[in-house]
């Protein structure tokens, strides 16, 4: 039987409504079908205690794998305890180890360090990030900071490249981390808690020498997969645009940064993120020790469980709804609001989900990869009576 077009009429029309009611529903703070998130950052320590309670934060807020990007080096303590987890939780798991900066200043550092990750990618490692000692702390035989763009990391980052892993990199800090960290600092409320993140004075460069640096590195190593965590330089949206167009093996991450990219008008932060929507990963920086917590940064007061389900919810709230005046996900990164920017359902999927599953969990290295804890095969034998 053939619809009349009366009926065709309604049936249309109650379709349209429904899309309608989707969408605002989409749009005005209501639940979303985001589907599964992976965590692409977090810091959980590698112990039974912390693990245990990840795992059942990530139940509840719908994060069904995580990356830990503090897995140490081969010898360290933190290494040796990455590798029991990934033992246990198999491909909801993976990691990235870091350098050792011990012998630094010794010629064949960069050498060692790269014939190092080999064996640590050899058991499960896929990636190598570098914390902000990269520019920031690590120093050379004189007592100078080593620069980002030093001739002694390219031994890793090549190795990096023709084992096909991750070189994630920690490139400075907020602007307000390189100035005087006084009350009139935008800042200072996190920064009176942590004195040791303030970068103003002493032989610190300008954060955007950092940068110049890092532009040059990139320059030398355009086969080697890089990721800027904390969204690179979050605060001038229009500089990380040039240099993801500038640099096609760049990606970005998400980590605690709401709250700076956010700032943002909102027409600013969407236009970049669906520009560059294969190429930016959820994470949250989200770490979690024996007996504490750090939700993205310092606190002012404890923090818990029930706090740690509001931070992943207000990272969900930022990105699938149209909110407007909002508190970010960590408060004391500024006393400000921010502007939800109600992200399409396809690129919410990309940036939840497929962007790390495609460049860290499905990620082929190029060598072969053993679990060492795995027990070997009992060998077979032949019994005579």
């Amino acid at each position: 039987m053939f619809a009349t077009p009366r009926a065709t009429a309604i049936v249309l029309c109650f379709l349209a409504v429904g899309a309608c009611r989707k969408n605002m529903a989409h749009k005005t703070g209501a639940t979303v079908d985001r589907g599964p998130v992976i965590d692409s950052h977090t810091l959980i320590a590698p112990l039974d205690g912390p693990i245990d309670t990840a795992l059942k934060l990530f139940k509840r807020v719908g994060v069904v794998k995580f990356c830990n990007k503090n897995g140490g080096y081969m010898g360290s303590r933190a290494f040796a305890a990455t590798l029991q987890v990934k033992h246990r939780l198999k491909d909801q798991f993976e990691f990235f180890v870091n350098v050792s900066w011990n012998g630094v200043t010794e010629p064949g550092w960069g050498a060692r360090e790269a014939e190092r990750l080999q064996r640590e990618v050899g058991y499960g490692a896929k990636g190598i990030k570098f914390f902000k000692a990269m520019g920031l702390g690590a120093r050379d035989a004189k007592g100078q900071l080593i620069h980002i763009d030093d001739t002694r990391f390219d031994p890793i980052i090549e190795r990096a490249a023709s084992l096909n892993v991750v070189v994630a990199i920690h490139v400075g800090d907020p602007k307000a981390f390189f100035e005087p960290p006084t009350p009139q600092n935008e800042r200072y409320d996190e920064l009176k808690l942590a004195p040791d993140w303030s970068f103003y004075g002493e032989d610190y460069p300008p954060l955007m020498e950092l940068w110049n640096q890092t532009e040059r590195l990139l320059s030398r190593h355009p086969t080697t997969t890089f990721l800027f965590i904390h969204l690179g330089l979050s605060e001038d949206l229009d500089y990380m645009e040039r240099l993801l167009d500038s640099h096609r093996n760049v990606y970005v991450d998400t980590s605690a940064r709401i709250p700076e990219f956010g700032r943002h008008p909102v027409d600013r932060v969407r236009r970049f993120f669906l520009k560059f929507q294969d190429r930016i990963l959820f994470g949250t920086d989200l770490s979690i020790g024996p007996d504490t917590w750090q939700l993205g940064s310092v606190s002012e007061t404890p923090v818990g469980f029930e706090d740690a389900v509001k931070f992943y919810q207000a990272h969900f709230r930022f990105f699938e709804t149209d909110l407007q005046n909002i508190d970010h996900p960590t408060p004391i990164q500024g006393r400000w609001k921010v502007n939800a920017i109600h992200l399409p359902i396809d690129v919410l999927h990309k940036l939840y989900y497929a962007n790390a599953e495609r460049l860290i969990f499905a990620r082929k290295v190029s060598v072969a990869v053993v679990d060492p804890l795995d027990e070997p095969p009992a060998s077979s034998s032949s019994t005579r009576n």
